[in-house]
């Protein structure tokens, strides 16, 4: 996902898909890959539990992901934690986060060793 200018500005791909590497009825491993290298943030909201396989492939190609404000990040990585997070899933609330993040231009970088630690 893209951002700079609000809501309107965003840009991004969706694809919904029922199967995996499968190039009828989904995305080929390759052409997601390089989707996530290419994204500047990866939108992580919860499924079934509030950590997604989204966030670490965010991380590991270097996309600043974005995830739920929840408890359960303070006890997996510590109180101080860098990953960004929105309390509510609203484009408003996602385009005001990336926003912010891309006043710093070090935040990527800063993010990618701090997700060293873990890796």
């Amino acid at each position: 996902v893209a951002a700079g200018g609000g809501p309107d500005a965003l840009s991004g791909r969706l694809v919904l898909t029922h199967t995996f590497d499968d190039a009828l009825h989904g995305v080929r491993v390759r052409e997601y890959a390089a989707v996530m290298r290419d994204a500047r943030f990866t939108l992580a909201p919860e499924g079934v539990h509030v950590e997604s396989y989204r966030l670490s492939e965010a991380l590991e190609v270097g996309s600043v992901p974005i995830v739920s404000c929840d408890d359960y990040f303070a006890g997996l990585f510590g109180h101080g934690h860098l990953l960004p997070c929105v309390h509510e899933w609203s484009w408003s609330l996602v385009s005001a986060t990336m926003d912010a993040i891309e006043q710093d231009p070090y935040y990527p970088c800063t993010l990618a060793n701090w997700w060293l630690q873990y890796n």
